[in-house]
């Protein structure tokens, strides 16, 4: 009977477990060695739970001074620090962009550059048919040339005329003498009445002829502008003609467009040879290599922004590349005042919008491996150096540029 109970009990390995395993389905049987060995192991988790409450209990009083206290003096930082660094995200990289325009019309013969080349200053952009402007400029040589004889011709003119009012003078200074000694002569009976008249109407002819060249005279130096010994080139007909065979050539060299300044060349492409080109209209454009970041603030970041701030800006398409610039110069209105059709605020329906102003920020210096792009997106953040303080009033340091 104790064998066949022995059988049916289960068995028991030394660390307490079912060696049945999965063939005993029922609760495990607590034996007295097992017993044994869960009593120590209670009792170092009590002690324990004893220690860390302990622990805990210690803790209490400086966790409950020292976390108000951080929380005081992170509370304090932020106030100290706030309102000195303004920042947007609404920042974009700007550059000059120049519409080159032809200031002649005609027909493009070359275009040497391609799109979206670099270019320097005086580089040639195309080419303009030169063949009717030389030839105006030969019709304005012509018509030079001839002003300057005709200026010639009156000045001989001037000269003759001189030379024939000095006759008519001699003419009637000896004719007014016959006229006396005529008149003499008749009072003495030694001459007739008829040699008399004679004697006068030599003497009105010659007279006839003084005015006459006079007269001559007067209107070729005013045909010289009263400046007969004065060179051809201050004649105003001779420096009319100058002037349009300066303009006539200066249109010549108008046929080959030059770029004004360094920078990338863009739609280029629309531009071909064989094309019509208007003076004054654009055919492609010019962007200068001068970037600057317009960063269009709130209205309400402004109060101690100032003119010569230092300026962080990281551009997104570099995030890991970091410019350093300054504040060159605010917008004279917002954004919406020189909108093409500003909002009219005298409605029924108003409804206040923050407004933002542009703000222009000069970079110091641009990294030459980075391909910076007129139009890239920014974050731009502004050193006001404005400081807080807890007892006193808050101040303002000024930029280098002011002090």
């Amino acid at each position: 009977m104790e064998e066949h109970g022995l059988r049916n009990e289960p068995s028991i390995a030394a660390d307490g477990h079912d060696v049945l395993g999965d063939e005993w389905s029922g609760d495990t049987v607590s034996t007295p060695g097992q017993a044994q060995m869960e009593q120590p192991r209670q009792e170092r988790v009590g002690q324990q739970e004893q220690v860390k409450g302990g622990w805990l209990r210690r803790a209490r009083k400086p966790l409950l001074v020292l976390i108000p206290l951080a929380a005081v003096i992170a509370g304090a930082m932020i106030y100290l620090g706030g309102g000195r660094y303004e920042e947007t995200e609404n920042a974009y990289l700007q550059s000059g962009l120049v519409a080159v325009s032809p200031r002649v019309s005609g027909e493009v013969v070359e275009v040497p550059v391609r799109n979206n080349q670099f270019v320097h200053k005086g580089d040639v952009l195309f080419r303009i048919d030169p063949a009717p402007y030389q030839t105006a400029v030969a019709e304005a040589e012509a018509q030079l040339a001839g002003e300057v004889a005709e200026v010639r011709r009156l000045r001989a003119n001037y000269a003759q005329g001189q030379s024939e009012l000095a006759t008519a003078r001699q003419r009637a200074f000896f004719a007014d003498r016959e006229a006396k000694r005529q008149h003499d002569l008749v009072g003495e009976g030694i001459s007739s009445q008829a040699q008399y008249d004679q004697a006068l109407l030599a003497l009105k002819t010659a007279q006839q002829a003084i005015q006459t060249a006079t007269q001559q005279n007067a209107a070729v130096a005013a045909s010289l502008s009263d400046s007969v010994d004065a060179a051809d080139q201050t004649q105003p007909a001779v420096r009319r003609a100058e002037a349009a065979l300066e303009r006539a050539r200066l249109n010549l060299r108008y046929t080959t467009v030059h770029a004004a300044q360094d920078g990338v060349v863009t739609k280029v492409d629309q531009l071909q040879t064989g094309s019509a080109v208007t003076a004054g209209k654009p055919v492609f454009s010019l962007a200068a290599t001068r970037l600057w970041v317009e960063a269009n603030f709130k209205e309400d970041q402004l109060r101690y922004m100032r003119q010569g701030q230092p300026v962080i800006i990281a551009v997104d398409a570099f995030p890991d590349v970091r410019l350093k610039g300054r504040v060159a110069s605010f917008s004279p209105g917002t954004g919406s005042r020189f909108a093409v059709l500003p909002a009219e605020n005298a409605t029924g329906n108003w409804v206040k919008v923050v407004q933002r102003l542009p703000v222009e920020i000069a970079l110091d210096r641009v990294p030459q491996d980075v391909p910076m792009q007129a139009g890239l997106s920014a974050t731009v953040t502004v050193d006001t150096g404005h400081e807080r303080h807890l007892f006193g009033p808050d101040t303002t340091s000024r930029p280098p540029a002011q002090r």
